[in-house]
């Protein structure tokens, strides 16, 4: 009977999750609502690989979200990233799910500076579902890319597009899209301490959802996130330190119906 109950939870919550949507991955981009398509930082290649073009040498990158403290909920990621004279390139991963039920992408991308100030980013992606040994698994393809701007000094904008195939699974029941959506947005930096992102998204077939958040840094390296979006309405906060060439994030928000969620990462750079 627990078993049942568990998997009838999670297949209930996939569907208040938005199954199959484009994930942002990092603490950062999740303590600051997810209003990360114009954030210049080493999870790009889940929010926006246009950034990875500003992001030097190499990073490896590990990302866990516990969404509503339910471990079969829960968010895997993995980026590794390489920016070199050709251009920036990444190899990232992430998967929700357990036994009976898992979804997972693998990405490939390529970043790179087109002028001074606007960078390009695209990335092929490999979607799979996993359902039991007695359905087996789907894999299916698309891809998606994002462009990054900075018109003056203070202000970034960026554009991300998601499936724009509108690539899709087949089920018994008919098909399971994967969600095609734009993000619009920028960050301004306030000053050399405080920076303020928001951003636009729209899914095919879903009302826009805004989003923004800040950013603090209250002590050398060591920086305070919130941020906030709606459909649902979510607040999240965070907590950052950067030493040299390792970052640790923390963050966590409160979904008004399933209740809070922590997320953390950690980041190497070479």
């Amino acid at each position: 009977m627990k078993n049942i109950c568990l998997i009838l939870s999670f297949f209930i919550c996939l569907q208040v999750l938005a199954s199959n949507e484009n994930t942002p991955a990092g603490a950062r981009s999740f303590a600051l609502g997810k209003a990360s398509v114009a954030l210049i930082d080493n999870w790009g290649a889940f929010n926006n690989q246009a950034a990875l073009a500003l992001i030097k040498n190499t990073n490896i990158s590990a990302y866990y979200e516990n969404r509503f403290r339910i471990k079969e909920l829960s968010l895997k990621a993995i980026c590794i990233s390489n920016n070199n004279r050709f251009g920036s390139f990444s190899i990232n991963y992430n998967e929700i799910g357990f036994d009976i039920y898992k979804e997972s992408k693998i990405g490939f991308s390529y970043s790179k500076s087109l002028t001074k100030n606007f960078w390009i980013g695209i990335q092929f992606d490999r979607f799979e579902k996993k359902l039991n040994t007695t359905y087996g698994s789907q894999a299916k393809y698309s891809f998606e890319i994002g462009l990054l701007s900075q018109p003056t000094k203070k202000l970034l904008i960026g554009f991300h597009l998601f499936n724009p195939t509108q690539a899709k699974f087949s089920t018994t029941y008919g098909k399971n899209e994967i969600a095609t959506s734009a993000r619009l947005g920028c960050t301004w930096r306030l000053s050399e301490q405080a920076i303020i992102c928001s951003e636009i998204q729209k899914t095919l077939d879903n009302s826009p959802q805004i989003k923004t958040g800040v950013e603090y840094e209250i002590y050398q390296k060591l920086f305070l996130r919130c941020g906030f979006h709606n459909h649902p309405n979510t607040l999240s906060f965070g907590i950052a330190y950067h030493y040299k060439f390792l970052k640790i994030n923390l963050a966590f928000s409160r979904h008004p119906i399933l209740g809070y969620t922590p997320a953390t990462d950690l980041s190497f750079q070479f």
